[in-house]
């Protein structure tokens, strides 16, 4: 009497067991779902650090590096890899973040995209705030160009300060004085093709710059006259004239599948007084003339800024 037989110390053995086997349950559940939370945070962490290494890598590819071959804006079927740096020809290296306008016209959404690699989405952008006034000079990306995709989820970001010009000077003569009878000087030549014509705008601007305005003077591009003595009878200064194909001809600008040279010449015809410096500006399609002056060749300052996240 008063003690248990063996079937009932069994069974409170057995009790006691699943009691126990309670908390033991209960931690281990939440050993695992903690080791889940661990094991996800530590995927986040390696995607994202994943995301930010090719992020970085193709920065500096775009703009430390001229790419591959680094003339590559001139014929862009034939590019393994582009890069936007200006090629120092007589150092045979890219100048770090000087970037060339002809390669930034010419850099694609889709060459980008090869870089970073299809399961990445992507926005590139340059700007450069003017007078609280947003400039973006180049917008590429993977969803509605250099936008961030709204449904983008951790996007990780990398950003440079570059140097820029707008427009390049590919042909210039300064300091030309009048001698009292017209003088005719050759000035430097410039190249063009038909991809360059589909991407860029040419114009001619002259400057006086003497005592005297400049009232009689002409700038001939290949054979056609593109500036005319007509154009400073007003005292007009400075004269800007856009190469128009349309206006002057189709053989005004070389317009083949190599690059080909155009001549200028230019012709003063005026007093000792009489000075002007003339520019032949490249400048992206579509520039108006109302825009067009020397400062958009002078180098500025540039955030560039290249958005990156998984698809």
């Amino acid at each position: 009497m008063g003690l248990m037989d063996r079937d009932s110390r069994g069974y409170a053995i057995s009790l006691d067991l699943l009691l126990a086997l309670i908390p033991l349950t209960l931690v281990l559940g939440l050993v695992a779902a903690d080791m889940d939370n661990f094991m996800y945070e530590m995927q986040d962490v390696i995607y994202r650090g994943s995301t930010e290494r090719v992020a970085a890598d193709t920065m500096n590819t775009l703009l430390t590096t001229s790419g591959d071959p680094y003339d590559w804006e001139n014929d862009v079927s034939n590019t393994k890899v582009p890069g936007l740096a200006r090629y120092d020809l007589t150092k045979n290296e890219p100048i770090r973040y000087y970037l060339l306008p002809r390669k930034m016209v010419s850099i694609t959404s889709l060459q980008i995209q090869d870089m970073l690699g299809d399961q990445y989405g992507f926005a590139f952008n340059i700007t450069r705030n003017v007078n609280n006034n947003k400039i973006n000079v180049l917008k590429r990306g993977s969803y509605n160009n250099g936008l961030i995709d709204p449904a983008a989820k951790d996007v990780v970001s990398v950003q440079r300060i570059v140097l820029y010009a707008q427009w390049e000077i590919v042909s210039s003569a300064v300091n030309i004085r009048g001698t009292g009878k017209p003088l005719t000087i050759t000035g430097n030549t410039f190249p063009t093709n038909i991809q360059y014509n589909e991407l860029y705008d040419y114009y001619v601007y002259v400057n006086s710059t003497g005592p005297t305005s400049v009232t009689s003077a002409k700038v001939d591009i290949n054979t056609a006259t593109v500036v005319s003595p007509d154009d400073f009878r007003h005292g007009t200064n400075p004269v800007v004239k856009l190469i128009d194909p349309a206006e002057y001809g189709a053989d005004v600008l070389m317009n083949q599948t190599d690059l080909m040279d155009n001549a200028v010449t230019i012709t003063l015809a005026g007093s000792p007084t009489d000075k002007m410096n003339v520019y032949i500006l490249q400048v992206p399609k579509g520039t108006p003339a109302s825009d067009i002056s020397l400062t958009g060749g002078d180098t500025a300052k540039y955030n560039a800024t290249l958005y990156v996240w998984v698809r």
